[in-house]
């Protein structure tokens, strides 16, 4: 039976209202637009905290070589000043997002940073950040993610010392994994990633790339959900700027690698697991062939826990990469890392992270990589220790003491670097 207030025509409904008395007309008005701010209030709070978690932070960092400038180098001409001592403010305002939808779970996280420096003020500095995934499932045996993300961000000082390098990083990806038996699962990756390294600073252009890499795997699970497995990946790395040699003619970086990798994912104890990638790769470089590789890849983790509070892991690793994203030709890089930590009370946590890397870059990268002061062989070391304080849910407080040298046989030399951080970060929700 129809509403006695509601009459229905044909492309759209009117609202009709009986009169109530004069006097009750503003009074009803304002309890109706008091339940609906009130509905619609408690609606937006229930998303706000739980669904959408809002944050801010912010970083004080104080640095005796804030740029990295080699040890070899008189920095007065370049800096206008031999004092490398600076102090950096980091502003980051964002929001995160969770949702799940049955068993589908979507998250979000979007942010923008404004990095200021005391005195390197040139150095100034805007960070933009986005990703997304959708963790999906399709029945009972086959789920994976796809998602995107965008970082606009300084490069590191690292190898391009007092050089101020805004790049911008876009990465695509999509996997599935089909577990087509109990001890049996098939996984396929794709993965597309472009560096663009020419928005600020046409020097580095040549460094901007598009990668697109493609994996299939198989893997065998034990009855206590161990893994054992292989992979093999082809990447396809093209340089779309062509670079000039010394004599005269244009050079192409691109490269096709081929990688077969055993994989294992292994629970030794209850309190103690095992990580373990390695196998063959092959690197074909569309120029310079004496710069092709051919040799064994692996990175391992073991992560040890023997109480509640004391936490271990150690790493291990011999990779072929461009030297952080940056470089066109790669490096063969050795390393270990040792990160501790112990939860000293519910609220306070200390954290170390020590690290030993050798990067090794062939006898050719000057012929593409001249403008940037890369050695043959490098030492790079690493020494944090951090501790957090967690006064209430979703407010930390962390304070940080951190080393960082590189010894380099480049004839420019290496750096040693000392500082601080003291960071404060809030989130809504959390």
């Amino acid at each position: 039976m129809r509403h006695p207030f509601i009459a229905a025509k044909s492309n759209h409904i009117q609202l009709y209202f009986k009169r109530p008395p004069l006097g009750g007309v503003r009074p009803l008005c304002l309890l109706i637009l008091l339940i609906a701010l009130f509905s619609s209030s408690m609606a937006f709070a229930s998303v706000i905290g739980r669904v959408i978690k809002p944050y801010g932070s912010y970083t004080f960092t104080a640095d005796d070589n804030m740029l990295r400038i080699r040890e070899k180098t008189n920095p007065l001409p370049l800096l206008g000043t031999n004092n490398l001592f600076d102090m950096s403010h980091r502003l980051t305002g964002g929001a995160m997002l969770e949702k799940r939808i049955s068993r589908q779970f979507l998250s979000a996280n979007l942010n923008f940073t404004h990095t200021r420096f005391e005195k390197f003020s040139q150095m100034n500095n805007d960070l933009k950040s986005f990703n997304g995934n959708w963790n999906w499932f399709l029945g009972n045996q086959l789920e994976g993610n796809m998602g995107a993300s965008y970082v606009q961000s300084l490069a590191p000082f690292l190898f391009q010392p007092g050089l101020k390098n805004v790049r911008a990083e876009q990465t695509e990806f999509f996997n599935a994994a089909w577990r087509f038996h109990p001890s049996w699962r098939v996984t396929a990756d794709y993965l597309r990633y472009d560096l663009n390294t020419g928005s600020s600073n046409g020097l580095f252009r040549f460094l901007s790339r598009v990668e697109n890499r493609f994996e299939g795997g198989l893997d065998y699970i034990t009855a206590h959900r161990n893994t054992v497995g292989i992979d093999f990946r082809y990447t396809i790395g093209d340089f779309p700027v062509r670079v000039l040699t010394p004599d005269g003619s244009a050079r192409d970086n691109s490269y096709d690698q081929i990688e077969v990798m055993s994989r294992v994912v292994w629970a030794i104890t209850g309190k103690s697991n095992f990580t373990w990638r390695g196998g063959w790769v092959e690197r074909i470089n569309a120029s310079f062939s004496e710069r092709n590789f051919s040799g064994f890849n692996a990175r391992l983790a073991y992560q040890w826990q023997p109480t509640d509070k004391i936490e271990l892991t150690v790493n291990g690793w011999r990779e072929t990469s461009a030297m952080q994203v940056l470089t066109a030709s790669y490096g063969l890089n050795t390393g270990v890392s040792v990160v501790p930590s112990w939860n000293i009370s519910r609220k306070v946590r200390l954290e170390g992270n020590f690290s030993y890397e050798t990067r090794k870059f062939n006898s050719f990268v000057l012929l593409t990589d001249s403008v940037l002061p890369l050695g043959t062989n490098n030492t790079i070391r690493n020494a944090t220790m951090r501790l957090i304080y967690v006064p209430y849910r979703g407010l930390q407080l962390t304070a940080s003491a951190f080393h960082n040298d590189l010894k380099t046989d480049q004839a420019l030399g290496g750096f040693n670097a000392n500082g601080a951080t003291l960071g404060l970060q809030y989130t809504y929700g959390r």
